[in-house]
């Protein structure tokens, strides 16, 4: 189990990044959120195990109309009592 922060920066607004994130991140039984920042990049906190949260990445890459040019990941503390995964504005 880990939790990753993960700013993705590119064609990642206005795409449905968000929408993807939170159902590609249902199915794969993670929890955490996506928000849009003010710069343009989209911030995600994903919780799960490895292989899940390494899926739900390549899926992102796979989305229609999305670009993704750039991600930096950072691990951060896990939340234990988190159950979902949500779309944040």
């Amino acid at each position: 189990m880990e939790r990753l922060k993960i700013n993705f920066k590119g064609r990642v607004q206005g795409v449905g990044f968000r929408f993807h994130s939170l159902r590609i991140a249902t199915d794969l039984n993670l929890t955490g959120n996506v928000k849009n920042l003010y710069d343009g990049s989209v911030e995600v906190n994903v919780q799960g195990s490895t292989e899940n949260i390494d899926a739900f990445v390549r899926e992102l890459y796979k989305q229609r109309f999305v670009r993704i040019e750039s991600k930096d990941i950072s691990k951060i503390d896990i939340k234990n009592d988190e159950k979902s995964f949500e779309i944040l504005y």
